[in-house]
Order: C-alpha cells, then structure tokens, then sequence
C-alpha cells in the first residue's frame, strides 16, 4: 500500500469517527429528552431536543451523502419540533415525507408533523400525518401516535374518540387527558375513576388543579372534594401543593356558601403546609369569619386576628398579600359612608367581595333608615330583599306605600321610566363611574334592575377578594352597573343577590 493510499484511508477512517460521534451525540441527546418527557420535565426537555436537532444538522452539512443521512435529517425536524419550534421544522419534516423510504424515520416523522400540526391549531392535519404511526409495530411510536390522535380528535370536540385514543396510549400525559376529555363529555364518574388512577402515579399539581376545578364544575364540590380526598390519602403530595389544593377546595366551597365545609378545609391546609406558609390558609379562614358578621361592629376582631397573623409571620409569602387585600376590603365595608351613594357601595362591597350577605342586607336597611329622603334609599330596599327574607313583607310594604312613585319601585313592577336612568346616572356620578351612552337618548330599561352581584368596581376599590371557580368581576359593562341606554324594553326582574 502507498503512503498516498494509507494517508486516503486514515482520512476516511477519520471522517467517520467524526460523523459517527456527532450522531451519536444528536441521539444521546435525543434519548434525555424522551427520559426528561417521562419525567414530565418539559423545558428541560425541550432545551435537550433543541441540542438535538443542532448535533443532526451538523451532521447533515458535513455528512450529506452518508448512509445515516435519513436519520439525521429525521431528527433534526423531530428535534426542533419538540423543542418547540415548529417553523424550523416544517422544512426538514416534509423533506423527509417526500424522500425518505425507511418505515421507522417515516413513522417519527409524521409524529414531528402531527405535533406541528397540534401546536397550530390544525387537527385534521395532525390525524392525517399520524397513519402510518398509528398502526406501527413499534409500541412508544403507536403509543406517541394514539395520544397526539387523541389531542387532536379533543380538538374537534370528539370527545368520545379522544377517549378511546387516550386510554390506547401509554404516554405519561395520556391518563390526565382522558380525565379531561371524560369530564368535557359530561362523564363524571367515568372521570373520577382515572383520577384515583392518576392519584396511584407520579404527582403534578398542574394537572390536578385542572382536574379538580373540570371534576367541580361538572359534578359539583362534592366530587371535587372527595377526589381530593382519595388523592391525598393514597399519593405523596408536596406539602405546599397539598395545602395549595386544599385551598382551592375551600374556594369552591365558599363560592356556594358553604362555610363550614370551606373553613375546615382553610384549616386543613394550615396544618398541610409548610412552615411560614400557612399564611394564605389562616387568612382564609378569616374571610370565612367575615362572611358570617352580621354588624359593622362584627368585623373589628377579624381585622385583630388579620393583623396578628402578619405580624407573627404565618403570613409569610403570598399570604402578606392576601392579608393586606382583605384588610383593604375591610377597612372600606367598616367605614362609616359619608353619603348615601358610599354607604351603597359599602354594602355591595360587603356582599359581593367580602361575601356577607347578612352584613350586606343590614347596611343597606340602615341606608335606607337613615336617609329616607334620598333618591337611593328604595333601591337600597329592592337590593336588601332577597339578603333579608324574613323582612320581605315589612320592605314591599315601604315600596308601596312611602315610594310608589320611586322609579326603582317602578322598574320593579314592570313600569319602564325615563327617570329610572336618570336616578341611576345619579348614583353612577356618586360613585365617580364614568358613563357610557349611545345617541339613542337617555331612555333606559326597567331590565336593568338589578339586586344580584354587581358592582361598581371603581379604580380606588380593593379588587374582590380571593376569587373562587365560578365567581368573576363584574364587566365594565354589566347592566347593573350602568344602564345603556340602547338596551331593549324589557320587563324588570328582580336578581337574587349571591349568598
């Protein structure tokens, strides 16, 4: 052999050491993204396939023509598909669909373009990339295929098929997605069963926040909570996201007034958590207080115990702000109004954000009591009645005798008045809420009455305290807050408030 022939074969020799380490790099790579994704470490895996895709390209400009060319190419559009970037991917993904032959690549690579298509809201596409995978002998590629088919059927709101997909696939994000789809189908109890499942895996208070506020809102809080309950009892839950979980609970709880049931929760959740963080469970707890006072007066020790829990560090992390929040809310309900219109929004505040109905009904009638002349005095009334049933009677007796001419008494026995808008452009401008109105003309609709949640939620209010599932601000727009004056007639209702 002449030099000049060992010195070619040496270079040969060379350059596919090189090429052989650097894709075998790109699937080292690849392979701790995949254990990463198992672990439900997803942007650490994603930061690991983006390495990925760059080892492959690397083989791909230096190595075009070698014979792991296809496989290069494959992961380079897998790689960058996974770590998130579908717009680099496309091009080597459909290279790789119109050229490569070899039944594994093409297989992961319809996966790449059935994940592309998922990310980009194109469901049809992904299901039509995933044939070749979806009937692989390959278990991970058909189980990876049955669970993007999945996604994507729950994407067309074919929650039935999602399910039958979901439950084919062994991927760890298959189990929670069924969940999911079975409470989108109106299942429940279907859903509770992989839940106590899911309870016996590996723990994420991401899913699980999900989970139990769908479980809630389909079964009701009861199933919510007994879900719970089975989760903690048989899964290692972090302190911190059980005492989380336990406040959401109470949450729920709260939103329909059961107090009891939310406040044993709050203390659970103190007792859950960890050291210097059971501030936002013990402050809780104290909302519950407030909830059931029934005087201004009521409230002086719950803005005490508020105070000591700051103070002596309970309140530690989010919990100083929770704290300071409710303190704000107090510190605007327990002032003595100035005017009719601060003293109405005071007892909204009490009813809506602090959620005191009993509080709420007595501010109202004292509203009421104490300015009987005001132009505010019978929609205190109106709003105070379903707060304090048992003075139902007394309260309609007042609106038809001392304010039958009263727009707001009115509006509620169905009598459409041009001074029923000006009455509440009047408490708007009170209250400092800016007015919106259309050219149609001050004309207003009876409608509008409102006693049920509302607001108004000026700029200086402190906003609503903690809110629970189901329980939302009320919209600049809301008819109780302002009446528009392009509203159509209708016949007045009168809203119960929310207890």
């Amino acid at each position: 052999m002449t030099r000049a022939t060992r010195l070619a074969a040496l270079v040969l020799t060379l350059s596919g050491c090189a090429y052989y380490n650097a894709m075998w790099s790109a699937e080292r790579f690849a392979k701790e993204a995949r254990r990463l994704e198992a672990r439900g470490r997803e942007p650490e895996a994603r930061a690991q396939w983006g390495l990925a895709a760059m080892k492959a390209e690397s083989v791909m400009t230096h190595h075009p023509h070698s014979r792991w060319a296809d496989d290069a190419l494959v992961l380079r559009g897998e790689g960058l598909a996974r770590a998130g970037r579908c717009d680099a991917a496309a091009a080597p993904i459909a290279e790789a669909l119109a050229k490569v032959s070899d039944a594994p690549l093409r297989e992961r690579a319809g996966l790449a373009a059935a994940h592309c298509a998922l990310m980009t809201g194109k469901p049809v596409d992904a299901e039509r990339a995933l044939g070749e995978a979806l009937a692989s002998d390959h278990a991970a590629r058909r189980s990876r295929a049955e669970y993007l088919a999945g996604r994507a059927a729950a994407s067309r709101l074919d929650y039935d098929q999602a399910v039958a997909h979901f439950q084919r696939s062994r991927e760890p994000a298959a189990l929670p997605a069924r969940a999911r789809a079975l409470l989108a189908a109106g299942r429940p109890e279907d859903a509770g069963d992989v839940l106590d499942t899911l309870a016996a895996g590996r723990f994420s208070g991401a899913d699980w926040t999900e989970l139990l506020d769908g479980l809630a809102t389909t079964a009701g809080a009861d199933a919510a909570s007994a879900a719970l309950n089975r989760l903690l009892a048989r899964a290692r839950v972090p302190a911190a996201e059980g005492a989380r979980l336990l406040v959401a609970d109470g949450d729920r709880r709260f939103a329909r007034g059961d107090l009891d049931a939310a406040a044993a929760r709050y203390r659970q959740a103190a007792v859950t958590a960890p050291v210097g963080d059971a501030g936002v469970a013990r402050v809780r707890e104290q909302r519950v207080v407030a909830a059931r006072v029934a005087a201004r007066s009521d409230l002086g020790p719950v803005v005490a115990e508020v105070r000591r829990i700051v103070r002596s560090g309970d309140g530690g992390g989010s919990g100083v702000g929770d704290a300071r929040q409710l303190l704000d809310l107090l510190a605007h309900v327990a002032a003595n109004p100035e005017t009719p219109g601060a003293a109405f929004r005071a007892a909204e505040l009490a009813r809506d954000s602090l959620g005191a109905p009993r509080l709420a009904g007595r501010l109202l009638l004292d509203l009421a009591a104490a300015d009987t002349a005001s132009l505010f005095a019978p929609k205190a009334l109106i709003a105070a009645l379903p707060l304090v049933p048992d003075r139902h009677d007394s309260i309609i007796g007042v609106l038809d005798g001392a304010y039958a001419a009263s727009p707001y008494t009115r509006a509620l026995r169905g009598e459409a008045t041009p001074a029923y808008a000006a009455a509440e452009d009047s408490l708007a401008r009170e209250l400092g809420v800016q007015l919106v109105r259309s050219a149609a003309g001050p004309a207003a609709s009876p409608g509008a009455l409102r006693t049920g949640p509302r607001g108004p939620w000026l700029e200086d209010a402190p906003p609503r305290f903690a809110p629970a599932a189901g329980r939302e601000r009320a919209r600049p727009d809301d008819p109780g807050r302002r009446v528009p004056a392009e509203r159509p007639q209708e016949r007045p209702t009168v809203r119960p408030a929310r207890s």
